[in-house]
């Protein structure tokens, strides 16, 4: 299967111009038409100016609500996949700043031992097989791709040389902005503040835990997390997670399991149980399949494969069985 490239930037810009067409029309249709005057262009004119504007106002009315939207539904996939892209590039800068925290710590490890050798009169100082000292730490990592979307990442670290803080800003040309910062303390509690594309603001406070095992890195995780919508609408999360990166193929598996309690589409409150199961390679290919039971069995199963969404609804969500496909 090739692979799938979406232009985001493209979607989210046309949506901008579909309302901003949507305020013209309706301005116009509003608007009182000039020259209608008999004074000014005549009777006949004025009266078929007149008619015009009266024959095709609901033509305009509807043109408004088809611009809207168009413009709802390219703006609703450009930040479906800005999110999908977002939150990946969100959690390699983690990984990225995890990695080269332990590359630092290793190369220190070896040129502190070099150096207490050599003060031990037991290597020689300018042999040129000598170890090189680590390099700086580094403090902040930006891309930017020449048209206006740039991911800065920065980091903090503590006397151990492992991140203590790590801040994630993404923004694009258009508009589409996510921003994540992250503080991690040395007894394996952490706190984050994240914003996302639709503009839900999350604050987490978790523990975490890492081991390691041959190849294997295997990090559990407890969290609670508060989400709060652009208009003020609350819910709650708490859950567990474990997550196995092996870094010798750069793969990582994921499995968490939570609870949700907020509003639903209806604005009714509700509780929901859920599962994920995230898999990602070292190409940064992900899939990620979400499971959401209701109190009375039924839910729905989510797989994002890359960007590209499918779904499913059940009745007996919580057997995990008896899916059927929602309609694109």
């Amino acid at each position: 299967m090739p692979d799938i490239v979406v232009d985001y930037e493209l979607l989210n810009t046309v949506a901008q111009k579909a309302r901003e067409l949507r305020t013209q029309v309706q301005q116009a249709r509003e608007g009182r038409p000039e020259h209608t005057s008999s004074e000014e262009v005549g009777r006949v004119a004025a009266t078929a100016i007149r008619t015009y504007y009266a024959v095709w106002k609901d033509s305009f009315k509807r043109s408004e609500e088809k611009l809207e939207k168009l413009g709802n539904l390219y703006e609703g996939v450009a930040k479906g996949w800005a999110d999908w892209d977002f939150r990946l590039a969100g959690g390699a800068s983690k990984q990225a700043a995890s990695l080269d925290a332990d590359l630092y710590a290793t190369q220190k490890e070896i040129w502190d031992e070099w150096q207490r050798l050599v003060a031990a009169g037991h290597a020689d100082p300018n042999d040129p097989r000598a170890p090189k000292p680590p390099p700086e730490r580094p403090s902040s990592w930006t891309t930017n791709d020449g048209r206006g979307n740039t991911t800065t990442t920065t980091y903090e670290y503590g006397a151990d040389g492992k991140p203590t803080k790590i801040t994630t800003t993404i923004t694009t040309s258009s508009g589409l902005s996510s921003t994540d910062t992250t503080n991690y303390r040395p007894d394996g509690t952490y706190d984050s503040t994240a914003k996302d594309v639709y503009g839900n603001t999350t604050t987490t406070t978790g523990q975490s835990d890492t081991t390691e095992s041959g190849n294997e890195r295997t990090t559990k995780d407890d969290f609670t997390s508060k989400t709060v919508t652009p208009d003020g609408k609350e819910s709650t999360t708490t859950g567990s997670s474990t997550s196995v990166y092996n870094t010798a193929t750069g793969n990582r598996d994921t499995r968490t399991s939570y609870t949700t309690n907020g509003p639903g589409e209806d604005g009714e409150e509700r509780t929901v149980t859920g599962t994920v199961h995230t898999t990602v390679d070292r190409s940064g290919n992900e899939v990620v399949t979400t499971i959401e039971v209701n109190p009375d069995g039924s839910g729905t199963k989510t797989v994002e494969t890359n960007g590209r969404t499918e779904e499913w609804t059940s009745d007996s969500a919580d057997d995990d069985s008896g899916w059927e496909r929602e309609e694109d």
